[in-house]
């Protein structure tokens, strides 16, 4: 008498764990911005670190409209970007020419294959025209 096969219960264990894996990967939840505003005037880059949870290696971090795409982590809770000078990065933004960023606040936000986080905001002063 030959015995059933364990193949189809492992397998079906194997799936179950797997979607429960994907489920228990929530959408980024950002907590701060360190800093939380710049003067582009005063520095030629404004690196900033966000704080939070849920980032992915790679990550999509959106500044206002702007995407900056391929974001490393640098740690299980931080990511690092660089606030961008210009409008270059906008989806679709057609054939128009590139314009700096003017001074104001930006929603900063990031996605990964889980979703897109809350906004924190990023205030950017001393852009000249």
């Amino acid at each position: 008498m030959t015995r059933p096969s364990a193949y189809p219960a492992c397998l079906a264990v194997v799936t179950l764990l797997a979607a429960c894996h994907q489920r228990t990967r929530a959408v980024p939840v950002l907590s701060s911005l360190t800093p939380a505003s710049g003067d582009i005037a005063r520095t030629a880059l404004i690196d900033v670190t966000i704080a939070g949870r849920g980032f992915d290696s790679l990550n999509t971090v959106h500044f206002g409209r702007v995407l900056l795409r391929q974001v490393p982590r640098t740690s299980a809770t931080s990511l690092r970007f660089t606030v961008p000078r210009d409008d270059e990065q906008i989806p679709d933004r057609g054939g128009a020419p590139v314009t700096p960023l003017a001074s104001g606040i930006y929603a900063v936000k990031v996605t990964t294959q889980h979703g897109t986080s809350n906004a924190l905001p990023f205030t950017l002063s001393g852009m000249v025209r």
